[in-house]
This record gives C-alpha cells, sequence and structure tokens, in this order.
C-alpha cells in the first residue's frame, strides 16, 4: 500500500493513550458490498473456485483500475490444473476478466490466467516489489506447489514455490521449485508494496501439531529464514479445536495491522481429545484433525482483528470475529478469510473468501458432511481509519495521548463530531501546556472529519513546532475519534 510518508497515531489498543476519561473504544464493522460475490467461479478453468485470501488485489492509480489476483480452481493435488487468474475493475465491484492469451488450458489461450505450475497452485499470493533492481522481478508470487520427483512422497516434491513477472501478466517459475519444501501450505506476504527492507511472510509452521501463523524473511524471494519464527497458535482461552489458518497483514500507515484466520472444528472437541489429537500430529508430521475425522466434520473459518507494535510482536485485540460470517445458506457461511486490505478513495477495502454449505449451521451436535459450494471472493468496506475509535461515554471526556513528534506543519484529527465538538490542547513532553495552543484558543472542530486541521487562534500552521515532542489532550463533547496523523 502506498502511503507516502504519512503516519498515524490509531486506537487499537492503548498504545499511544497516556491518559482517557470519559471514553471507551469500539471496533469498526466492515460493511459488506451488496452485490457479493463479486468475483465468482464462472469460467471453465475456475472450476469451483474464485478467491483472493492470499492473492492481491491493489489499486493502480496510473491506470485508475483495480486489478487482482487470484486463485482459479480449488487445489485437489498435483496436475489438477489450479491456476492464478488476473481480472480488472473500474469501481472494484464489477471485474472484468480479459483473455490475455498468455497460459494455454484445453487447447487454447482464450482466457485471463497468468501462471499455471507445473505442479499443483494452492492460494498463490502476489507482492509488488519497488526494491528490487531487476525489472524482471518487479511481481513476485509464491504458492503452495512442487515438482515432478520419484524421490518424492508420491512421485512428489511439494512446498513453497515462487515465480517472478515484469508486468504481473508473464511470469517465469524458478527452476528449482520449491525452493521451501515443507508440509506448510499458506503463505502471504506483509504488505502490498515492498520499498525497502527484508521481504516478508507470514506462514504455517511444522512441528506444532496444528495450523498455526509463523514469520520469515527472505532478501530475494528465495531463500527464506528457516525456520519461521512462531506468531499466533491457539491458546487455552480458545475452544479446543481451534487453529490458526494464515495471517494478511500490512503497514497501515505506521501500525502493522492484520487479518487472523481463525479455524474452529466442529462439532467441538473435549480438551484431552484435542491434545492427544495435537501430540499425535507433532510425532506424524500433519496439521489439522485426522482424514477420517476430516471428512465427518465441518469447519468454521472467520477473520479476526489484530495488530503489532511490530512485525514480530502481534496480539489478538478483540477475539471474536471482524468480517460477519453470512447466514443460513448465504455464499459465506463457512468461511470469510479477508485479504491484505487497500485505501482507496478514502476507504478501506477488504477482499475476502467466502465459501457456504449445505448443511445445519453452528450448534449442530452430530458430524455432517460439507456441501461442495464454490469458494469465491466478495468486498467489504470499512471508513478510513475505522478499525477501531475512540467514542464518548458521557457527554464530555478527555484524552491525553503519549509523546510523540510531530514531523508536520499541521496536526489533523479523523473524528466525527456530527452533534458534539472537540478541542485540543497541545503540551510539552513534560506535560506542560505550550502557550498560544491552550485549550482557550483552539477552534472547535464540528461535523464528521477525515482528516481536519487542528487550529488555534493566531496560529496559521505548527511550523514552529515541527520536530518536537509534544502531547496532545483533546475534549470531547458527543464524538467520536478515529485518529491522529502526526506526518
Amino acid at each position: 500500500m502506498t502511503q507516502g510518508s504519512t503516519i498515524k497515531l490509531l486506537f487499537l489498543d492503548d498504545r499511544h493513550i497516556d491518559q482517557a476519561q470519559g471514553l471507551v473504544r469500539r471496533f469498526g464493522r466492515p460493511e459488506p458490498c451488496k452485490a457479493n460475490p463479486i468475483i465468482r467461479a464462472d469460467r471453465p478453468w475456475e472450476r469451483d473456485a474464485a478467491f483472493v485470501d492470499t492473492g492481491l488485489v491493489f489499486y493502480d492509480e496510473a491506470d485508475q483500475l483495480f486489478k487482482a489476483w487470484y486463485q482459479g480452481g480449488a487445489c485437489y493435488g498435483p496436475k489438477d490444473q489450479s491456476n492464478m487468474c488476473y481480472a480488472t475493475s473500474v469501481d472494484g465491484i464489477e471485474w472484468n476478466k480479459p483473455d490475455l492469451g498468455v497460459v494455454k488450458y484445453e487447447g487454447n489461450t482464450r482466457n485471463n490466467i497468468v501462471l499455471m505450475a507445473d505442479c499443483m497452485m494452492h492460494d498463490p499470493a502476489v507482492i509488488l516489489d519497488h526494491a528490487d533492481p531487476d525489472p524482471a522481478r518487479r511481481y513476485k508470487a509464491i504458492w503452495w506447489g512442487g515438482r515432478c520427483d520419484p524421490a518424492g512422497r508420491d512421485d512428489w516434491q511439494l512446498g513453497h514455490a515462487v515465480g517472478f513477472s515484469p508486468d504481473g501478466i508473464h511470469w517465469t517459475e524458478h527452476p528449482k521449485n520449491p525452493v521451501w519444501p515443507a508440509d506448510a501450505e499458506v503463505a502471504t506476504p506483509f504488505d502490498i508494496e515492498r520499498r525497502k527492507g527484508p521481504l516478508m511472510m507470514f506462514c504455517s509452521a511444522d512441528g506444532h501439531g496444528m495450523r498455526v501463523v509463523a514469520r520469515t524473511q527472505s532478501k530475494d524471494w528465495v531463500n527464506w529464514d528457516l525456520p519461521p519464527e512462531l506468531v499466533f497458535r491457539s491458546t487455552d482461552d480458545d475452544p479446543p479445536g481451534t487453529e490458526m489458518g494464515g495471517l494478511a497483514a500490512i503497514d497501515y500507515f505506521g501500525t502493522p495491522i492484520g487479518l487472523l484466520w481463525v479455524i474452529h472444528n466442529l462439532p467441538e472437541f473435549e480438551v484431552d481429545q484435542w491434545k492427544n489429537i495435537v501430540q499425535r500430529n507433532i510425532r506424524q508430521g500433519y496439521l489439522g484433525p485426522p482424514i477420517a475425522l476430516n471428512e465427518a466434520r465441518c469447519r468454521l473459518i472467520f477473520t479476526e482483528l489484530v495488530t503489532a507494535n511490530n512485525t514480530h510482536d502481534w496480539r489478538r485485540i478483540q477475539h471474536k470475529p471482524f468480517l460477519a460470517l453470512g447466514g443460513a445458506g448465504s455464499w459465506d457461511e463457512c468461511l470469510s478469510l479477508g485479504g491484505r486490505p487497500i485505501v482507496v478513495r478514502d476507504q478501506i477495502y477488504i477482499y475476502y473468501t467466502g465459501m457456504g454449505r449445505t448443511m445445519q449451521t453452528p450448534g449442530v451436535q452430530e458430524p455432517q458432511i460439507v456441501g461442495q459450494w464454490n469458494i469465491e471472493t466478495g468486498l467489504a468496506t470499512l471508513r478510513l481509519d475505522g478499525w477501531a475509535y475512540l467514542e464518548t461515554q458521557e457527554s464530555s471526556a478527555t484524552l491525553l495521548t503519549c509523546p510523540f513528534e510531530l514531523k508536520d506543519t499541521q496536526l489533523r484529527i479523523n473524528a466525527d463530531a456530527t452533534n458534539g465538538r472537540i478541542a485540543g490542547e497541545l503540551l510539552d513532553e513534560q506535560g506542560h501546556p505550550i502557550p498560544g495552543y491552550e485549550r482557550v484558543a483552539s477552534h472547535l472542530v464540528t461535523g464528521d472529519q477525515l482528516r481536519v486541521a487542528l487550529r488555534w487562534k493566531g496560529k496559521q500552521d505548527l511550523a514552529e513546532l515541527r520536530g518536537r515532542t509534544l502531547r496532545l489532550r483533546l475534549d470531547l463533547e458527543d464524538a467520536s475519534l478515529f485518529s491522529v496523523q502526526i506526518a
């Protein structure tokens, strides 16, 4: 996500809050698009799947287009012709699947496939890399696949495979795929675009007896730091049978924000039963419940909102679905996996994978077979900075931030004071009001504002304070605060 040097203080947790009175934290609720699912499996080569959880959707400012790389066809094993497809959209809702003439499928190239690996292609994930000096490697992809190998299990060597492209359309597989042999299925790059630093990946990890989320990084997309570093696993607070399926994360204006995929295997396990399965899987190198149980159980996978101080130190902050599952009989009844979010036209777009079922919804007591429904892509939107916000619990409230460095000539807030008002005061690092920036000199903020500048009488801007360490005190009356922009 291209955000320039904009930095915002968000309120998903208390990291930026020194004192707060009369305020309560609320979490945003992404609004599903009424047209969902918006990318459907409606082409022969897509068969039963057109989904984008690990894939990439971003908005190309130069072309004024949304562009998507997504999986076509669910992955069932080697040589199943699962693939990576490409689509574009003007509004992010109605999608065009162009005939690219790149990959042959059943005798012709009239399709929107950009990559079909020699082996299967499960969960292809794409990143746009501006830091690589080689233009032929501007786009990078990673997926679960491999190659034919008589020495491997069932004549295949499986693991994470990678590919490169100058334009996102014409791809070349790495000749030594899989570059990362393992039994971990999912890998999702951190962020949408890389401009500096290492290439980072959130992936599954072997040896834990269940699906977990781990972190690794690479300088070249081929050689990865192994074993990956554990980031998320289920805890005793989760119901037995809970696993962590993956993490789609971005740097959101200076704050790491992630969408964690939480798996609930149903009907629920007994505690000792689940512990025994985990220990068995650790010994045998298998993830999840045994296949015999998988065939007779349903599985819910939903998205939970998480955040971090850095890309290592992640925290679950809600412990409940952030993207709601659909109702009975809906296209996303049992699966709702959020992909890496993007900001377009002052809105957060979250493209997510959904799947329904042909059976009774959760709460069933007896095992039932999951129906074979298509896996497709939906869209949910959220207000800019709307992950979480502070709302006045009483008619008036006060917030004092922790110290921060002002890196701009303005201090802007994202707030809804439609029925109230907000006044500001600037303090030095020790907490003393700065002359000229006291509460009594503040211009009141009213209305619903995404980036209104805080102003004080007699002051054109904050140029004289730029580079100083400050604190901000806000007095709020019947208002909600989403963020403070400091750079």
